[in-house]
């Protein structure tokens, strides 16, 4: 693809494959403002599924821009270099996630922990279902993109922490009886779940998982009435 600093408007959630609508030529009237952020949102989609496709490591600034239609000059002024363009692109996939998942924990926001945990899970699932490219970059290649990729990997993982583990650890007894060291086996443990069904090519299984998944989450936590029992025992 000819790289053309008016080239096709895609934008970070139209994941998959390569635009075909036209940024109109000439005196378009269009802002400088606006068409550095559609350039910006093409080269992060771009970065998505060149990565998906090609791994981190083999993936080139070149490839990027030649995805995107848009200029080695535009990229350059837009991002520092490849890595830096990684981690806008995984921030912008992680920011769209967490917000499907906000919206699904509202959705049950006065139901059961159980219902809780799998709205979340839910909506996990199918986000990554939907967009195969986001998934395989995010889980699988940001473990090769080197120390600041996984360190933004590190904190997208915790911030599932509190949401699987705020009401069991409310419930009376949970500080003596319940390891801090739960939501992080979870979490761990549906991540490698994952992890494992996208290096198998079977992205689009995923959303079958949930049930599973919530099950073995909830399995993982003492209640109240197992934690007396233990009480009494000792």
């Amino acid at each position: 693809m000819a790289a053309d600093d008016d080239a096709p408007a895609s934008g970070l959630p139209l994941s998959g494959s390569q635009s075909t609508s036209q940024l109109p030529k000439g005196r378009h009237g269009l802002s400088r403002e606006f068409i550095v952020s559609n350039q910006r949102e093409r080269l992060l989609d771009a970065m998505a599924n060149v990565v998906a496709a090609k791994g981190y490591a083999a993936t080139r600034v070149v490839d990027v821009t030649d995805y995107a239609g848009v200029s080695r000059k535009t990229f350059y002024e837009l991002f520092t270099d490849k890595e830096d363009c990684f981690l806008a692109a995984y921030d912008a996939i992680t920011a769209l996630l967490m917000d499907k998942m906000a919206q699904g924990l509202a959705a049950v926001a006065d139901d059961t922990w159980e219902a809780k945990v799998g709205a979340l899970l839910g909506e996990f699932l199918r986000f990554l279902a939907a967009e195969p490219a986001f998934a395989r970059m995010c889980v699988v290649e940001v473990l090769g993109s080197g120390p600041r990729g996984l360190a933004r990997r590190d904190a997208a993982v915790e911030a599932f922490y509190p949401i699987v583990d705020q009401l069991p650890r409310s419930q009376p007894g949970a500080e003596k009886w319940l390891s801090p060291l739960t939501p992080q086996f979870v979490t761990g443990g549906i991540f490698e779940v994952v992890y494992a069904a996208i290096r198998r090519g079977e992205i689009e299984t995923l959303p079958d998982l949930e049930e599973d998944l919530t099950h073995l989450a909830f399995r993982a936590y003492l209640y109240r009435k197992e934690w007396e029992a233990i009480g009494r025992r000792e």
